[in-house]
C-alpha cells in the first residue's frame, strides 16, 4: 500500500517548489469565521530595538508564502519560524534553526546573521544557559517577566523551571500582540518572524533546512535499493518516525528489524528521497483531503491504484473531492443533504453520487481508523482492498430502504449509514471501546457475514442504556427530557432496517433466516402492519413477539392517559434475556392488562393471531425448543412496542398535515 500512496504523492509533487508541497492547511476552530497569521516584526533600526506586529488573513497564497508545514513531531527540536504554537518561536526555535544551519555551512548566509543578531537583541540568557525571548527587552512591557518566573518557581526540576519561564514570557507577549491587533485568541491561527520587515522564512536557506529536516532520515541513510521504485544504489531509510500516520507500517525500533539485528533494517520496507517526498506530499494530501469522522472516530481513506493511472495533479485532486464526498454520504448522510438545497436539488446530487467515478475499476480503498493524541497516532483498524463500487452499492441499498422505510413508518432519517450504526451500538468511550464497532464496519465494507445475535444483543443493550439512563461515557445522546421513549423506539426501527440491509445481503449468519416473511393476508391484522411484517420478512415466531410487543404498547399508551409519570408495563421486559417460559408467562399478564385497561375489545383480532403464532412454534410442536434465543424474544418484543409509538407519530402527523392543508 504504500507504493500506491507514494505515486500519489509522486503525482501530486510540482517539481519546481519541494516545500510547497508539504504546505499544511489550517483548520478554523467553531464559530470562527477567519483566522490570520501574526507577524513578530523584530526591528534594530530606530533609537531602540522594539517589536511590532503585523496580520494577514491565512490563505493558501500566505501559507505556501510563510511554509507552514506544521511542526517538528515526537521529540524533536523545533526549528521551524512559523508555528501555530507561539512559544516555540519564543523559546526553542530560533537557537535551534541557528545550530542547524551552521552544522549545514550555512552560517556566513543571510538567514543566519539576521537570526543571530535578533537572538542577541532580543532574547535573554537564563542563569541554566537557556535563552527565551524578553518581553522587557521588546517593549511589551516595564516588568521583568524572566526574572520573576524564574523565582517563582525555584522549587522545580531546572528542565520545568525553564518551560514555566518561557510560558510566562509567551503569555505576556501572547496578549500584548493580540491587544495591539484587536484579535481573539483562536483568531490568530499562526505566528511567524520577520526582521527589519522581511521574512525570515523567505530566504533560501530556510528552504534548505526544511527539507534537510524532513529529508534527515533519508540524507543520513546509506545506500541501499528502494522498495518503492526500484531504483539501487541511492540514499534510503527505513526510518519513517518523521511521517505521521504512516510510521505504523515501518518503524526504527529494533523489534520491526528482519532477524532483530541492525543488519536487519536493510531487509526491510526502505524508500529513497523522492519517494521518501512522495510519502510525505501523499500524507499531506490524504489528511487534508481523504479524512473524514463517525462521531468522535476519525479515519483515513487511503486510495490505492492497481495501475499507474494517467492524472495530472487537478485530475487526482478533483477524484478525491469526488470520493470524499462519496465515503461521506456513505458516512453521514444527513450531513451531507444539509449542505443542499431543495429536492430537486438532492434528486440532481444523488445521482451523480451513484455514478460511476472516474477510475474507479482501477482503485481499491483502504479505510484507517485510529486515535492520535498529541504525537502518538494509534491505529485501530486498517480495512484493506474495499472496492469503490461497494460503496456505492451500500448508498443504493439505503436509499431504497429509506424510501421503503418512510412509507411504512413515516418521515424521518431511516438512511442505514456509518453514523446511524455508531449510534446503534453502545460503546464505553472512556475506554475507547471501538472494537465492536469496527468488527461492523469491516464486515459491511468487505461483504463479510455479521452474527445476528451478536448484533441483538447490543441493540437490546442500546436500549437497556435509554431505560436506566446510563449515558454517561458512552456515545449515546442523552435524549431531551421527556423524549427517551421517541429515541429509543426509532433506534430499533433502524436496527430491524439494518437487519433486513444485512439479510438482503447475505451478510448475517446464525440464528433464523430472516428472508421470507409469513403469508399474513388472512390475518386479521391493519394493513399497514401487514406491510411492515412482509418487508421485513418476519417469520412466525417473530411476529408473535411483534404483536406481544405492540399489545404492550397499547397498554402503555392507557396507562400514560390514567396518568402514569412512567409506564410499568415496561417493567416487565427482562433486558438481559427473557426465555419461552417467561415470554409466555407477559403474554398471559397482557391479557389481564387489556382487559384492566377495557382496550381488549379493540385488540382481541391482534391477540388472537399473537396467540396462533406462540401455539404453532411452542416447544413439542415442530422442536423440542422455542426457536428463538432470550435475547431474541426481548429485541423483538421491542420491535412491535416501537412500531406502536412509530404509527401513533405518524398518524399524529397525517393529521397535523391535514389540519394545515389551504382549504
Amino acid at each position: 500500500m504504500l507504493e500506491a500512496i507514494a505515486l500519489i504523492g509522486r503525482t501530486l509533487g510540482s517539481g519546481n517548489d519541494p516545500v510547497k508541497d508539504l504546505i499544511k492547511q489550517v483548520k478554523k476552530p467553531p464559530k470562527i469565521e477567519t483566522v490570520y497569521l501574526v507577524k513578530l516584526n523584530f526591528q534594530t533600526g530606530g533609537a531602540q530595538p522594539a517589536l511590532a506586529v503585523e496580520l494577514q488573513e491565512i490563505d493558501d497564497r500566505a501559507l505556501a508564502r510563510y511554509r507552514w508545514v506544521g511542526n517538528a513531531v515526537g521529540n524533536r527540536p523545533q526549528i521551524y519560524l512559523t508555528t501555530d504554537q507561539l512559544r516555540y518561536l519564543v523559546g526553542q526555535a530560533p537557537r535551534n534553526l541557528l545550530a542547524r544551519l551552521q552544522e549545514a555551512g550555512l552560517a556566513g548566509g543571510s538567514l543566519y546573521q539576521r537570526l543571530s543578531a535578533l537572538s542577541d537583541t532580543f532574547f535573554r540568557k537564563l542563569p541554566d544557559g537557556s535563552l527565551v525571548l524578553d518581553p522587557q527587552r521588546l517593549g511589551v512591557t516595564t516588568a521583568d517577566v524572566l526574572g520573576e518566573a524564574w523565582e517563582e518557581h525555584a522549587d522545580k526540576k531546572l528542565g520545568e523551571r525553564v518551560k514555566e519561564v518561557t510560558k510566562a514570557a509567551t503569555k505576556a507577549i501572547e496578549k500584548w500582540a493580540l491587544g495591539q491587533l484587536g484579535l481573539k485568541a483562536q483568531e490568530a491561527a499562526l505566528w511567524t518572524v520577520l526582521y527589519g520587515g522581511e521574512s525570515l522564512v523567505a530566504d533560501q536557506d530556510y528552504d534548505l533546512i526544511l527539507l534537510r529536516s524532513k529529508e534527515a532520515a533519508v540524507a543520513e541513510g546509506e545506500t541501499g535499493v528502494c522498495s518503492i521504485c526500484g531504483a539501487q544504489d541511492r540514499p534510503v531509510t527505513y526510518n519513517f518516525v518523521q511521517l505521521d500516520f504512516l510510521k505504523y507500517y515501518i518503524t526504527d525500533k529494533i523489534g520491526a528489524a528482519s532477524g532483530v539485528t541492525e543488519e536487519g533494517f536493510a531487509r526491510n520496507f526502505q524508500a529513497c528521497r523522492d519517494c521518501f517526498r512522495g510519502l510525505m506530499v501523499a500524507e499531506r494530501f490524504v489528511q487534508e483531503k481523504l479524512s473524514l469522522n463517525v462521531g468522535r472516530l476519525p479515519f483515513l481513506v487511503l486510495p490505492a491504484f492497481l495501475r499507474e493511472p494517467d492524472l495530472s495533479r487537478r485530475d487526482l485532486e478533483d477524484w478525491a473531492e469526488r470520493l470524499k464526498t462519496r465515503v461521506g454520504a456513505l458516512t453521514d448522510i444527513s450531513g451531507w443533504i444539509r449542505t443542499l438545497t431543495g429536492l430537486e436539488r438532492f434528486e440532481d446530487e444523488l445521482k451523480e453520487l451513484l455514478e460511476d467515478v472516474p477510475y474507479e475499476n482501477i482503485a481499491l480503498l483502504n479505510f484507517v481508523f485510529y486515535q492520535k493524541s498529541k504525537s502518538e497516532f494509534r491505529v485501530l483498524l486498517l480495512i484493506k482492498d474495499v472496492s469503490p463500487s461497494r460503496i456505492t452499492t451500500l448508498l443504493r441499498e439505503s436509499h431504497r430502504l429509506n424510501d421503503k422505510a418512510r412509507g411504512l413508518l413515516g418521515d424521518d432519517r431511516w438512511w442505514l449509514d456509518l453514523y446511524t450504526i455508531y449510534r446503534l451500538i453502545p460503546i464505553s468511550e472512556r475506554q475507547a471501546g471501538y472494537k465492536k464497532l469496527l468488527h461492523i464496519y469491516h464486515a459491511l465494507l468487505t461483504a463479510e457475514p455479521l452474527d445476528r445475535l451478536f448484533l441483538i444483543r447490543e441493540f437490546v443493550a442500546l436500549v437497556r442504556i435509554y431505560q436506566t439512563g446510563n449515558y454517561a461515557g458512552t456515545n449515546v445522546l442523552p435524549p431531551k427530557a421527556g423524549d427517551a421513549e421517541l429515541a429509543w423506539t426509532r433506534r430499533v426501527m433502524q436496527a430491524n432496517l439494518f437487519l433486513k440491509l444485512l439479510a438482503e445481503e447475505n451478510l448475517l449468519r446464525g440464528g433464523v433466516n430472516l428472508k421470507e416473511s409469513l403469508s399474513l393476508a388472512a390475518e386479521p391484522l391493519p394493513e399497514e402492519m401487514r406491510d411492515y411484517l412482509a418487508t421485513m420478512a418476519y417469520g412466525g415466531p417473530e411476529t408473535a413477539l411483534f404483536l406481544l410487543g405492540y399489545l404492550m404498547n397499547q397498554v402503555g399508551y392507557s396507562q400514560e392517559k390514567r396518568g402514569y409519570e412512567s409506564k410499568p408495563v415496561l417493567e416487565k421486559i427482562n433486558y438481559a434475556g427473557m426465555p419461552w417460559p417467561k415470554t409466555v408467562r407477559l403474554a398471559n399478564l397482557l391479557m389481564d392488562q387489556l382487559r384492566q385497561h377495557d382496550i381488549l375489545k379493540y385488540n382481541e383480532g391482534l391477540f388472537a393471531v399473537m396467540k396462533k403464532f406462540f401455539d404453532a412454534h411452542r416447544p413439542g410442536v415442530h422442536s423440542d425448543q422455542w426457536p428463538l434465543s432470550p435475547e431474541e424474544n426481548v429485541f423483538y418484543i421491542l420491535s412491535g412496542y416501537a412500531y406502536g409509538t412509530r404509527m401513533a407519530l405518524k398518524a399524529w402527523g397525517q393529521k397535523q398535515a391535514e389540519k394545515n392543508k389551504p382549504r
